[in-house]
């Protein structure tokens, strides 16, 4: 599918807010398309009364896009901020609370960290409550655990990926509250 644009439209791009805009003399008056990043759907389609109040209203939605991209570039610029050694854990489930813990085994650059599955010490808060606390034990790997990379996702935070529920946080030396059925 391919983008619509007005015949004798002015282009205006916006880089910073990932942008193009085609602004015409509609039959309603002075008008706009915006089409954000490669998509061809247009964000806005608008008409207005006058060529000032268009103008402002792209001015606005450039401004709102362009806080976004800068967002965006930001968040991907962080780093996870893990070291070798250092325990993330995932917490997930429905109906029940499950934790992973995994050991940081390798830093391949600041956006990526290799992980590799631990395993954790459960203990239960009375008899038959089926629930309680669990915490790693670091160095002790699972059997069948293999090395997995992961994206950060922030600072001390990475991507859970296909390989694990969730995204996995840096363990902050508390137990974790678990839970189970039968």
């Amino acid at each position: 599918m391919s983008r619509h644009i007005p015949v004798d439209a002015e282009t205006r791009e916006f880089p910073a807010a990932a942008v193009v805009a085609y602004c015409y003399q509609s039959d309603r008056g002075p008008a706009f398309i915006a089409y954000k990043g490669r998509q061809s759907r247009p964000a806005r389609f608008l008409a207005f009364q006058t060529e000032e109040r268009r103008d402002s209203n792209l001015a606005g939605f450039i401004e709102q896009e362009t806080k976004t991209e800068d967002y965006k570039r930001a968040r991907r610029e962080v780093g996870h901020g893990l070291a070798v050694g250092e325990i993330v854990y995932s917490v997930w489930g429905y109906e029940q609370t499950n934790v992973d813990f995994y050991e940081v085994v390798r830093v391949p650059s600041a956006r990526s960290a290799v992980v590799r599955k631990i395993d954790q010490d459960t203990t239960e808060n009375a008899p038959g409550s089926m629930t309680g606390k669990t915490t790693p034990k670091q160095g002790q790997f699972e059997g069948t655990a293999k090395e997995t990379t992961h994206r950060a996702a922030g600072l001390h935070s990475l991507n859970g990926g296909k390989s694990s529920r969730g995204d996995l946080q840096k363990w902050d030396g508390t137990p974790r509250n678990v839970s189970w059925y039968g």
